[in-house]
């Protein structure tokens, strides 16, 4: 009994999974018409203009203004190009969207170990605006 039972159950899950049950929709709502446009209200007279401040208010406050600090970030690639002299670095990246090459100039504290890098080294930089600020050697 309780076999016939649990053979039922499970085939009536079964026919109804493939039939699937019909949920009733509500009909569409007819849309109701745009309303017509605001007549323009009429101009309102001019107010007397302040005075003008002096320019050398102004100023003051502009060079207060701090120029936002450059992001610092990390780039790594193959050195391309070396030139001691000029203090410049280029360095062709690969593992990126697209592969590129940069060049960049070096600061005064990282410029001591430009001696020790050639043509084809691979590097990690610390960069920061246009100018590396760490430069390590990986092989």
């Amino acid at each position: 009994m309780m076999k016939k039972f649990i053979v039922m159950f499970v085939g009536m899950i079964f026919v109804l999974s493939l039939a699937g049950f019909a949920v009733a929709q509500e009909k569409a709502k007819p849309a109701e018409p745009a309303k017509p446009a605001a007549p323009a209200k009429p101009a309102e007279p001019a107010k007397p203009a302040e005075p003008a401040k002096p320019a050398e208010a102004a100023k003051p406050a502009e060079a207060k203004k701090e120029a936002p600090k450059p992001v610092v970030y990390r780039m790594g690639g193959t050195i391309t190009a070396l030139d001691v002299d000029a203090q410049k670095v280029t360095i062709k990246q690969d593992a990126v969207k697209k592969q590129k090459k940069v060049t960049l100039s070096v600061g005064k504290n990282t410029a001591k170990f430009l001696p020790g890098l050639k043509v084809g080294d691979a590097v990690d930089i610390w960069v920061s605006g246009n100018t590396i600020t760490k430069i390590i050697k990986v092989f």
